[in-house]
């Protein structure tokens, strides 16, 4: 004869307990990710345009007089901030604009034909669900922080 083994009733429901205070810590966790990946996704394409844009300022395009540099760079800036040299309405990151980026040169040493070109790139990265994270304790956590890019190149001149 087999005896059926009984639970004692003091277990019942304690999985649906363990669930709700595991489930939203698992959730955070995941939503975390997911937004760190976003967050390296889009420092990757920011550091791309940069590169594309200081590629683009070769050889050929270079204007050592200061009448055409400013149109250079305005094409340069709208070249990372749209993919492409004339004006856009999407660009490749959200709140991305000409104001987040500079353009800076220097002669070194000075008298040389060479000249560095320094592009910096800012953009205030911002998490989907949004940019503060409320403690319950009345303080807010601000979630945005800035990712900073720069690449320098060195161009010889006339």
């Amino acid at each position: 004869m087999m005896k059926s083994i009984r639970r004692p009733s003091s277990q019942q429901g304690i999985a649906i307990v363990e669930a709700t205070i595991v489930l939203p810590l698992v959730l955070l966790l995941m939503l975390s990710i997911g937004e760190f990946g976003r967050m390296i996704y889009q420092y990757h394409i920011m550091t791309k345009a940069v590169r594309a844009g200081t590629h683009h300022l070769g050889p050929e395009n270079w204007h050592n007089d200061d009448l055409e540099r400013p149109m250079m760079e305005d094409k340069i800036k709208k070249l990372i901030i749209y993919g492409n040299d004339t004006s856009g309405t999407n660009a490749i990151l959200p709140g991305f604009n000409t104001s987040n980026i500079s353009i800076s040169y220097k002669k070194i040493p000075a008298g040389s034909s060479y000249v560095y070109i320094l592009i910096d790139a800012n953009y205030d990265w911002q998490p989907v669900f949004g940019d503060k994270f409320n403690t319950f304790f009345g303080n807010e956590i601000d979630l945005s922080f800035p990712l900073k890019t720069s690449i320098t190149s060195r161009m010889m001149t006339n």
